[in-house]
């Protein structure tokens, strides 16, 4: 009866423990990681972050490349934000955009029921994205910090619009839109 009791106590204790370190540490959380391009000091830099969110996936935009530059691709579950680029000359960023509609479910209980989830799900399936662009930056400021967001439009397909805003401020320096 005692082994019993303990074998039943350890055998908690261990699911405990296990469920308490993927909470703490995080199951599949995608970090952001630091990328510099300029080995020079002396080259004027500025900052840009990328802004990653997650809605039942991961959505918005992440740095691919700057005017055809050699970057290594991030690690799994990592994403390059701050971006260390060179201050003062235009930039031709490609950045990948991805966005995926949460789908319905009316259920499958009857005909009616299952050919709303298909039609419902056909609709939200036309505003999903996942494509390249091109985003062309202007100078930035020496030392400046920027943001780079992502966001879906309503409507269907919707239209999507990438930004980029200056951090202190909150000015929009430059956004685009595109389907």
């Amino acid at each position: 009866m005692k082994q019993t009791i303990k074998l039943t106590l350890l055998t908690a204790l261990s699911i405990l423990s296990t469920l308490s370190c993927i909470l703490l540490t995080g199951c599949n959380t995608i970090k952001a990681v630091p990328l510099a391009y300029t080995a020079n000091e002396d080259e004027p830099v500025a900052y840009v972050y990328i802004d990653l969110y997650k809605k039942s996936e991961i959505s918005g935009a992440t740095f691919i490349t700057y005017d055809n530059k050699e970057t290594p691709k991030p690690e799994k579950f990592t994403y390059w934000s701050p971006v260390e680029l060179p201050a003062e000359v235009p930039i031709k960023a490609y950045l990948h955009v991805y966005y995926k509609e949460p789908r319905s479910d009316f259920g499958d209980k009857s005909c009616i029921q299952s050919c709303c989830t298909v039609a419902v799900n056909t609709l939200e399936a036309s505003r999903d994205v996942n494509t390249d662009i091109v985003f062309n930056i202007p100078p930035l400021e020496e030392f400046g910090e920027y943001t780079i967001s992502y966001r879906k439009g309503a409507g269907i397909p919707g239209s999507s619009y990438v930004t980029l805003t200056k951090n202190d401020t909150k000015e929009v320096i430059r956004e685009i839109e595109f389907n």
